[in-house]
């Protein structure tokens, strides 16, 4: 079907509506990510973190945490490190949004793990923890807070987003034709201008050379 239109009542279940559709149209609204700078991670002096509450929006599913959320980190390695990432979760196969730990890679020098965005799994990436070798407290310094970057972000207006290419690209060509059409107009006031001052200069030379009698080379003034 090419047109989608929505809500209406259902008439003999001629009206069916799915999440599916409840989603794609709030995610016209507001953007991906946290609400108010919520979600915040901190570190409980031990090998967990906290999430503090908030909520997140992802692809038009709503999320809500109402309580301060507890997760266990992994040990660490007694020789190499690693950075493990705090992500919010959309998994449509499974129906739900859920905050979890996405634990990285072992290395001398870490990377972040990667986050999943496809058809049916989008993640936010709330914080990275560097859980350095031999570790046995996760400390606030091991904690890098990434709500404000790309892979997460704070829910804006979708309206933001507004692609204006188009409507400045008019207004330069109404611009440009507007101001074609002044310079126009200066011409021709110019032009004017500078005959008057021509006349001006004509007029004034005249009255003086009323004003003198010449003989050979010498000149006499008159009244």
């Amino acid at each position: 079907m090419a047109q989608k239109y929505g809500f209406f009542n259902s008439v003999n279940n001629d009206r069916v509506y799915d999440a599916a559709d409840v989603a794609r149209f709030l995610s016209k609204f507001f953007t991906n990510g946290i609400f108010n700078n919520s979600l915040a991670v901190s570190s409980n002096d031990n090998m967990t973190i906290s999430v503090a509450t908030g909520n997140a929006n992802i692809n038009g599913y709503s999320y809500e945490n109402t309580e301060t959320l507890t997760l266990d980190i992994e040990e660490a390695d007694s020789e190499l490190n690693r950075i493990d990432s705090v992500i919010v979760r959309l998994d449509l196969t499974n129906r739900q949004i859920t905050t979890m730990i996405l634990q990285g890679s072992y290395a001398t020098t870490p990377s972040q793990p990667s986050i999943t965005r496809t058809g049916t799994i989008y993640d936010l990436r709330l914080a990275n923890i560097l859980v350095s070798a031999g570790a046995t407290r996760i400390t606030t310094e091991m904690i890098t807070d990434t709500r404000f970057g790309n892979d997460c972000g704070n829910v804006t207006q979708a309206v933001l987003e507004l692609d204006t290419s188009e409507i400045f690209a008019q207004y330069e060509s109404w611009f440009n034709q507007w101001f074609s059409n002044l310079q126009d107009q200066l011409d021709d006031n110019q032009a004017g201008h500078l005959q008057n001052e021509i006349d001006g200069i004509d007029s004034r030379v005249e009255t003086i050379e009323d004003k003198y009698i010449f003989f050979d080379d010498e000149e006499t003034w008159t009244e």
